[in-house]
């Protein structure tokens, strides 16, 4: 199903700051580890943006109007996630070019594939999220 139901959009809001928590963990995560350890940076940076949409949605049942926020978070955050998905995943579909030998994935490539795979799913999720309450609100605060 595309949309949330009203019920797991309260519960998404309860667990904001759960996420702001662990978003600013991940993104600590590869300051504290020794160089070429860490992982998650891009995935914490998600999740806390996500934290910090779950803050302005608060008042989605009551407030008129949120439902333009959450449509413009919808569109941006889709687009520009998808453009940068696209930009990371694109050399591994890529054919390859003629007259080179295969090279293997380092662990740099993997852990940052890894951590983007991961922020894309967040990013996905809150879309999803935003989307929903776009609707949500429009269908409860609308005048006519």
């Amino acid at each position: 199903m595309l949309l949330l139901s009203e019920s797991q959009i309260q519960n998404m809001l309860e667990q904001r700051r759960t996420a702001m928590i662990v978003g600013l963990l991940l993104m600590a995560l590869p300051f504290a580890l020794p160089k070429g350890w860490g992982i998650g940076f891009f995935s914490g940076f998600t999740l806390l943006s996500f934290s910090i949409y779950g803050l302005w949605f608060q008042r989605w049942r009551t407030e008129p109007g949120v439902w333009m926020l959450a449509i413009l978070l919808t569109v941006t955050l889709g687009t520009c996630g998808l453009y940068f998905e696209y930009l990371h995943w694109q050399k591994f579909f890529a054919p390859p070019a003629p007259n080179k030998i295969g090279r293997i994935m380092t662990w740099n490539e993997m852990r940052l594939s890894i951590d983007a795979a991961i922020a894309l799913l967040i990013l996905s999720r809150t879309v999803k999220f935003a989307l929903s309450v776009a609707v949500e609100n429009w269908k409860r605060t609308r005048i006519f």
